[in-house]
């Protein structure tokens, strides 16, 4: 029996490719990780193209909290953008693993490579990614005034490459630093933006993340309605694309607002389930915070 034809999407490995990014950006995460992993098994072809679904791949595995398989998966990406002189691609990938080192609370280790990152990169859009995560890590360690120059800069060299996708990002991130440094009113106008910009873009997890954080920023302000409609919409998302980390911030956010209401059943089994998803997903800091929270509400007297 002759073998059925391949669809034109699907014949090439920058098609492949391609359809790998729009269906990651759709949600569709599975369908995202078949065409990466098909891309990378064919080595033969074009190498740019083969390090780039790499370090896309390690991506998706940092969303899913596989740490090892991200780190491996970067590494390759940034080994054959090595061999071939493709220094952009090996930016990316170095970007990715400092993403893995930042989410399991290694900032320095991650601040490293975002700046190799940075020394490495050749187009404007990648350049934005690195400033954006030193930016974050800044942020993280509260030194707000470093944030928020390199947030901006992250912005401007987003519109420089045309990217309004890494704009709204830079928005929403600019907008949670905002909220961590007890700006509420202004975070509010900067995070609805984000949200606007995020829907625009028609990234689903970019536009949950943004509906969280405006989420955040509502209950600070006291609309705990329009806050938990917003937190529970994120959270939903982030349950279909399984993203742990996401996951376990929504429901410490949904346990805070229970708390605020005196539900302290309801803000209890929040964090036990939060907790459960962060020790599986191995997320060391996000389990501190659980912790801490836990600790609050028995001292309560809840």
């Amino acid at each position: 029996m002759a073998a059925s034809p391949v669809p034109p999407s699907s014949s090439t490995s920058a098609s492949l490719l391609a359809d790998g990014i729009r269906y990651e950006r759709g949600g569709v995460v599975e369908r995202a990780r078949e065409c990466f992993e098909a891309v990378v098994q064919r080595e033969g072809d074009d190498p740019a193209t083969v390090a780039e679904a790499w370090w896309r791949l390690a991506n998706l595995h940092r969303l899913h909290s596989s740490w090892s398989d991200a780190l491996d998966s970067a590494r390759t990406s940034a080994r054959i953008a090595r061999e071939h002189g493709l220094a952009n691609t090996e930016a990316d990938a170095l970007n990715i693993e400092g993403a893995v080192f930042y989410m399991r609370g290694e900032y320095d280790t991650a601040r490293d490579l975002y700046k190799r990152t940075l020394e490495l990169a050749s187009t404007q859009g990648t350049r934005a990614k690195a400033l954006q995560n030193l930016g974050a890590v800044a942020a993280m360690e509260r030194h707000f005034d470093d944030g928020e120059r390199l947030f901006a800069e992250s912005r401007e060299a987003y519109r420089a490459a045309g990217d309004a996708r890494g704009e709204a990002n830079s928005l929403l991130n600019m907008g949670r630093l905002q909220l961590d440094r007890g700006l509420p009113d202004l975070a509010i106008v900067t995070l609805g933006k984000a949200v606007i910009a995020a829907r625009a873009t028609g990234d689903l997890e970019m536009h949950a993340a943004a509906l969280l954080n405006h989420g955040m920023v509502l209950s600070e302000l006291g609309l705990i309605e329009d806050a938990e409609e917003r937190i529970t919409i994120a959270y939903g998302q982030f349950t279909i694309a399984d993203i742990p980390v996401q996951r376990v911030l929504c429901l410490m956010q949904l346990a805070a607002m229970a708390a605020g209401r005196n539900e302290p059943t309801g803000a209890r089994l929040c964090l036990e389930h939060a907790r459960d998803v962060a020790v599986v997903s191995s997320l060391p800091r996000e389990v501190a915070m659980i912790d801490a929270q836990l600790e609050t509400l028995h001292d309560a007297g809840s």
